[in-house]
């Protein structure tokens, strides 16, 4: 799926766990704009994606690093049948698998748990997800303008998280956003006709690396179910919010 989609379903993803695990509203939003921005991570394989371009040369040489990574781990570890005729092993390999997604979530643990950990993955994740929630809302104003504002609202999320007790999700609760967040994405591209290697490391019909995709797969970004998917999931986020957020105490 496009960026957009993947970033507006991580704002679902991310909502919803919050809520599964009894936040409040404020965390909840932290929550939502966290899974959006995590939902982005599996393009790390790809220098050109929103999230290898997102902090410039930094996350250009992490891209670099990880699509080198993956072709590595899909030569040691495709099936003679796969080396017959191997692929790249790049973009939609390691990085879209369930194992990453746990990575993601654990290397997002263990920041959370440093000092100022949580607020700066809070920011980061915040900023690449809602920067890109909005870029097609071209009814808020320029480009410039819609990022501006995204950062902005990463920036108020980020310092609550730091400065406000009790307003930002704990180290546990970040990661485990950001893995439903990654695993989000995985599963979107399962729903395109590219597919994702869903069950590596296990080996389907004697293949390590099978790209499993949805029996009613799309192309990614010319069809009408990607659209609803994106709408659906940025209308189901605030209606998941009023129905499933704890009520406040009464006095």
């Amino acid at each position: 799926m496009m960026g957009t989609s993947h970033a507006a379903t991580g704002v679902l993803a991310g909502g919803a766990v919050a809520l599964l695990c009894g936040a409040d509203v404020p965390v909840t939003l932290t929550c939502a704009a966290v899974g959006a921005g995590a939902a982005l991570l599996p393009d790390l394989d790809e220098p050109g994606s929103s999230a290898g371009r997102s902090l410039g040369r930094v996350t250009e040489l992490v891209s670099t690093g990880l699509r080198g990574l993956s072709r590595r781990v899909y030569r040691r570890t495709a099936t003679p049948w796969e080396l017959e005729a191997p692929k790249d092993g790049g973009h939609r390999h390691l990085t879209h698998t369930v194992p990453a997604c746990l990575v993601f979530g654990l290397v997002a643990l263990g920041a959370a748990l440093a000092p100022f950990g949580a607020a700066a993955v809070v920011f980061a994740m915040s900023a690449l997800g809602l920067g890109t929630v909005v870029r097609p809302w071209r009814a808020w104003g320029t480009v410039r303008r819609r990022r501006r504002a995204a950062l902005v609202a990463a920036l108020v999320l980020g310092a609550c998280t730091l400065l406000v007790e009790g307003y930002g999700p704990a180290p546990w609760l970040v990661g485990l956003v950001v893995f439903a967040g990654a695993l989000t994405h995985v599963l979107g591209d399962w729903l395109t006709r590219s597919g994702v290697p869903l069950a590596w490391p296990f080996r389907v019909r004697g293949k390590r690396w099978w790209m499993l995709r949805s029996p009613v797969a799309f192309h990614t970004g010319r069809s009408r179910v990607e659209d609803a998917i994106r709408v659906g999931a940025l209308i189901g986020f605030p209606v998941l919010l009023a129905l499933g957020a704890p009520l406040p105490p009464v006095a």
